[in-house]
């Protein structure tokens, strides 16, 4: 990250979760939230 994205809003996007639902960023406005990717090992 540089400091130029500092305080600027994140983009729009949608994950699926494992058990097939779908979180969207912006159903979490307002609250914390902390996003942890893994790479697959497979």
């Amino acid at each position: 990250m540089t400091a130029s994205m500092v305080g600027r809003a994140a983009v729009p996007f949608d994950l699926e979760d494992l058990d097939g639902r779908r979180h969207r960023l912006e159903d979490y406005r307002g609250r914390c939230l902390l996003l942890v990717f893994h790479r697959h090992l497979g």
